[in-house]
């Protein structure tokens, strides 16, 4: 399959620069260059006064990076990455290239800045691309003509909902909307997973998450939290790989994990292959 050229870019969502935003923040947590100062400025006060949620972000983003090298040494070398950020610690197609060299890799970025960072990591790259597209439309996600281009579904399909879900709305129905994206992948295909939950079995934990979730009413970005049974739900569809629906960091870590990693139980991350 070729890559097309994409069709003129489409008139970017207006940059809210007084208000921080999830995808900026994250970067932020991640280490990364793609915020303003205002998302700084909330990053500072939210690493300060609820630490273990910067560290929820990149043990999200080691499960990202381990998913993909799972799906990759499975032989999947096509990945639909569902607004998971293009920051720090390598894209989705440059980690499955370790080991599929020929890896291709569709982002889906609504944010401005998200996006331009996207299209700057891209470049000319004829496997890859970045489209400017609201996740919660799968029709216009999973038909673009890039895509299309890019994306045999008739094969195996690395699909990645790492992070996007937490800030959908009850109402836009993220289980349906999941299940959408789910029901146009091939058998083979893999789906990782992660979602903030509410459940913290650490007073401390739980305090922090109510911190941040009033700190977040004040962004973009509101968070929606979910249950474990709602997020495991999701999976419905899939073999559940091992260990299964499990705490932020302990999915197949390489390294043993720290008192603050295993304390750091915001929510849930896994990986379903598709049946």
């Amino acid at each position: 399959m070729t890559k097309p050229e994409p069709p003129a870019a489409p008139e970017p969502d207006s940059l809210d620069m007084d208000r921080p935003n999830g995808s900026r923040l994250y970067d932020y947590f991640l280490g990364g260059t793609s915020y303003l100062p205002v998302d700084r400025a909330e990053g500072e006060a939210i690493a300060r006064e609820a630490p273990h949620w910067a560290l929820g972000a990149r043990l999200t983003r080691t499960f990202a990076r381990r998913a993909v090298q799972v799906m990759a040494a499975s032989g999947i070398d096509q990945f639909v990455d569902l607004g998971s950020g293009i920051t720090a610690g390598g894209t989705v197609h440059q980690l499955a290239r370790f080991v599929r060299p020929d890896a291709r890799a569709v982002f889906i970025h609504r944010e401005p800045i998200a996006y331009e960072l996207g299209r700057q990591l891209v470049g000319d790259d004829p496997h890859a691309a970045v489209l400017k597209l609201d996740i919660r439309d799968a029709d216009a996600v999973l038909d673009h003509p890039v895509t299309r281009g890019l994306i045999d579904f008739d094969r195996p399909v690395g699909l990645l909902a790492v992070g996007g879900l937490v800030f959908i709305r009850d109402e836009d129905d993220p289980g349906g909307l999941l299940a959408r994206y789910r029901a146009a992948l091939a058998p083979g295909s893999m789906l990782a997973l992660s979602h903030v939950a509410d459940d913290s079995a650490h007073p401390e934990i739980a305090a922090e998450l109510r911190w941040v979730r009033r700190r977040y009413e004040h962004t973009a970005s509101p968070l929606h939290v979910r249950s474990c049974a709602e997020i495991l739900s999701w999976l419905d569809g899939t073999e559940i790989l091992d260990p299964g629906l499990v705490r932020y960091g302990r999915w197949r870590p390489e390294y043993p994990l720290t008192a603050a990693q295993l304390r750091c139980d915001y929510g849930y991350v896994g990986v379903g292959r598709v049946l």
